[in-house]
């Protein structure tokens, strides 16, 4: 391996560029450990979930699931009651039920964020230019 000798004009802008290659991988191994310690938060279960048994975790799951179906069937079934459409109202909550419970069934196994998390996580997209600027 050659040293590189005091005489070369290059010697310079190398040790310049091999410290800013130095502080730029210190940054990203920093960023990294920074990504890996919010990976491991977000994997930690829910506090409601963190000292439960494996039965409790599941009826409790169970539970967000069922609670969800049966509140939208039964909002649906009192649309249908109040405005005479029978299935229409009971088929439409039912299915909106069915996806809310999905929703908090995941969101109880810690599995998706809660919204404010995400809002607050992610920057908002850069606003896209107007037609007058474009041209």
């Amino acid at each position: 391996m050659t040293t590189p000798r005091s005489d070369d004009p290059h010697s310079g802008s190398t040790r310049k560029e091999l410290g800013e290659l130095s502080e730029r991988l210190k940054d990203l191994e920093g960023r990294i450990a920074a990504e890996r310690s919010e990976q491991a938060e977000s994997a930690k279960p829910s506090e409601g979930l963190q000292g439960a048994t494996g039965y409790a975790k599941g009826y409790r799951l169970a539970s967000e699931f069922v609670a969800g179906t049966l509140v939208g069937a039964l909002i649906g079934y009192g649309f249908d009651w109040l405005f005479g459409t029978l299935p229409i109202g009971l088929i439409v909550f039912l299915l909106l039920g069915f996806g809310a419970g999905i929703l908090n069934m995941a969101r109880a196994a810690n599995r998706v964020p809660a919204a404010q998390e995400r809002l607050g996580s992610n920057p908002p997209p850069k606003a896209a230019l107007d037609d007058e600027e474009e041209d």
